[in-house]
């Protein structure tokens, strides 16, 4: 039942619930009504039945009631006309009747009925017997014979019915109580009343609630029509469909809702187009070709020009190194010879005895600047060098230890930064050792280097699921994101005199090893390079 509510349209649950919410309302509202109306005719039979007891006490005699309380002779003229007042009672007013009590009580439940009417009489309430009156009954008769005032009971049930009793008590020449006259109304005209009441508020209730039915139905169908009609709105958008227009309503949120709605399908609608155009420029589809407009198949074009797009930047990536390739043969063959004869003149005149302590350090300075012109030449003819290299079974840590011996005395004597290794043994990487090498050299350098002040240089060796890897931290001036997007690529470097190419070639080489690198770095507070090796496959091997 509850799935099937959930699954109801938005105008039927609204209306299932206003319908709802108005029925409880109906039914609490004639309920009330049926208590207050009750209430109100007890109260007003309360009032009655203390009235027509009064009234009809002035009829009796207190003297009589004391003869016959003394000789309760049923023979006695004088209680036969007292009894025929009591039957008098019931003759005059309907659904009432009267007897006529002794004061005192007995066994504290039980009354001495002096006389009844004659409707007593027949269900057994019999002259000068004792009856066995309930609570609320006995409650009410010692109160009148107490106070010696009218007193009044509420509707109460025994075993002959229910009742509401009034008690006046008639009082001697010395204001003793010689009797009690009950006086008591049946209160089944209270059950008739509310069965009659209830029959009009039942009436009323279906009227009410066909009136309601009928009402809320055509009310909420025009309240909710720009609801369905937005709704239809995105049905045909999820169809497909981008040109649906909703009409402006009245309502603010309403109309709101349907200017942002037209908007979003204009820009669907465009952005359709576009891609559209792209497949057909990428060539992913074909002019003649039906244009998309279902989500799924967008998204799997989209998918597609990705992929596509992917592949164009690598394709271009393989252009641009072809290129710096071909740049760095030509550079290795039209330099490299030249400078290595002048470097080599530059060294013999260093090596004559009459030259002055300022001319030495300009052929030094000019013999640096070679070296440093060679080192840019040597790392150019890394790229010109082909893909397929020769691979063997490398000991991550014992290269990392190798290479940390190399780069201990630099680091300490440059700028006094400590170099802190972890290398966890038994981690074998299948690789090329001296390209290896190279890469840990250049990066380990470049950490250095980023350490303008100092700092701690750290480099660990474990195993992450099939990789090797090397783990590189240092504590220097980091890099933002901008410049961690650049990184590796030709002729972008963050240092003086850098050209971009040492990095650019460790990530070459580290793609020939079928591997990976991942940098985190953040400005101030210093870069991790993560370079990933596979692990050595034993079952290969």
């Amino acid at each position: 039942m509850k799935d099937h509510i959930n699954n109801l349209p938005l105008s039927r649950k609204v209306f299932l619930f206003s319908f709802l919410i108005s029925l409880i309302l109906v039914v609490i509202t004639a309920g009330i009504s049926l208590i207050l109306q009750t209430n109100q005719m007890e109260k007003q039979m309360k009032y009655r039945v203390a009235d027509m007891s009064t009234l009809w006490s002035t009829t009796f005699n207190a003297n009589d009631i004391k003869r016959i309380n003394e000789d309760r002779n049923a023979e006695h003229p004088i209680f036969q006309n007292i009894t025929e007042k009591l039957s008098l009672v019931n003759e005059k007013a309907p659904y009432s009747n009267a007897m006529l009590l002794s004061p005192d009580v007995m066994n504290e439940e039980e009354l001495f009925i002096l006389a009844a009417s004659e409707s007593y009489k027949k269900i057994g309430l019999l002259p000068f017997s004792y009856h066995e009156a309930e609570k609320v009954y006995l409650d009410g008769f010692k109160k009148a014979v107490t106070s010696k005032k009218v007193i009044s009971t509420d509707v109460y049930e025994d075993h002959y019915g229910h009742w509401v009793s009034a008690f006046v008590p008639i009082l001697g020449q010395d204001f003793e109580v010689v009797g009690v006259i009950s006086y008591d109304l049946d209160a089944q005209l209270i059950t008739k009343y509310q069965y009659k009441f209830s029959a009009y508020l039942i009436a009323i209730l279906l009227l009410i609630t066909i009136s309601g039915y009928l009402i809320l139905k055509r009310g909420l169908k025009k309240v909710l029509y720009p609801v369905n009609e937005i709704i239809a709105g995105f049905n045909e958008v999820s169809n497909g469909n981008f040109n649906v227009k909703l009409k402006s309503q009245n309502q603010a949120d309403l109309g709101i809702l349907a200017e942002r709605f037209n908007n979003m399908t204009s820009q669907l609608s465009l952005l359709f187009d576009r891609l559209s155009a792209t497949s057909v420029e990428l060539g992913t589809i074909q002019k003649n070709q039906v244009s998309m407009h279902r989500f799924d198949e967008a998204i799997d074009e989209m998918e597609q020009i990705l992929h596509k797009s992917k592949i164009l930047r690598e394709l271009q990536r393989a252009e641009k190194m072809n290129a710096i390739g071909q740049l760095a043969a030509s550079v290795a063959h039209e330099i490299r010879n030249p400078m290595t004869v002048v470097k080599g003149f530059l060294q013999i005149f260093l090596a004559k005895d009459q030259m002055s302590d300022e001319e030495r350090m300009y052929i030094r300075l000019m013999i640096e600047e070679m070296s440093r012109a060679e080192t840019i030449i040597n790392d150019y003819l890394s790229l010109a060098k082909p893909d397929i290299e020769q691979t063997e079974k490398v000991d991550a840590s014992e290269t990392a230890s190798k290479v940390l011996d190399l780069m201990n005395s630099y680091a300490m004597m440059s700028k006094n930064i400590t170099v802190v290794p972890n290398l966890n043994e038994g981690v074998f990487i299948q690789g090329n050792n001296s390209e290896l090498k190279q890469v840990l050299i250049n990066i380990l350098k470049n950490g250095i280097e980023a350490m303008k002040v100092g700092g701690t240089l750290s480099i660990t060796v474990y195993k992450d699921e099939k990789y090797g890897v090397f783990e590189i931290t240092d504590t220097g001036i980091g890099m933002s994101a901008e410049e961690l997007e650049r990184l590796g690529t030709a002729f972008y470097s963050l240092k003086e005199k850098g050209t971009g190419i040492g990095l650019m070639v460790c990530y070459q080489i580290i793609e020939r090893m079928k591997g990976k690198i991942e940098v985190q770095s953040q400005n101030g507070k210093g870069t991790t390079f993560k370079i990933f090796i596979p692990l050595v496959d034993d079952h290969a091997e």
